[in-house]
Formats: C-alpha cells, sequence, structure tokens
C-alpha cells in the first residue's frame, strides 16, 4: 500500500524515497509546532513557563536600574568629597 503510493510520486527512485522521508519527518513534527499550549506548560517540557520568565526578567531589569542608581550616587557622592 505504501509502497504504491510512493511509487505515483514521479522521478527516480532516490526522489521518490527523498519525498516520502520529508512527509514522514513533516507530519511527525507536526504536533510540536500546531500545540496551542504555551511553552513550559506541557508534561514533557523542557522550557520554562513564560510567566516564569517574564517575572525573572522585571527582577533583572529591576536590579539593574537599582545597581545603576547606586553607582551613580556612589560616583557622585566620592567626587563632591574629592573636591572639598
Amino acid at each position: 500500500m505504501l509502497k504504491q503510493l510512493i511509487q505515483k510520486i514521479p522521478g527516480s527512485q532516490n526522489f521518490q524515497v527523498f519525498v516520502a522521508t520529508s512527509a514522514l519527518i513533516g507530519l511527525c513534527g507536526l504536533p510540536v509546532f500546531l500545540k496551542e499550549q504555551k511553552r513550559g506548560h506541557d508534561l514533557f517540557s523542557q522550557e520554562r513557563p513564560e510567566a516564569i520568565l517574564a517575572s525573572q526578567e522585571q527582577l533583572l531589569k529591576e536590579f539593574d536600574r537599582k545597581s545603576r542608581e547606586e553607582r551613580l550616587n556612589n560616583s557622585q557622592s566620592s567626587s563632591s568629597a574629592a573636591s572639598q
């Protein structure tokens, strides 16, 4: 049955095998690309959920902002002390 279907593809036998293999690999990959769950929320996911990544990014931005302010304050206080 499968052999008859593959033989209907025009071209050499190598081309027929290539097309059939590519189609099979594409069909196996469809569930990965068509899933409706957010990343990190399915059972076997190795990725972190989007909510966790967003909160970590927000905390990192806040930490960067605070450390930048502290460096500016320290450099201003040290430059004013050095000028006196």
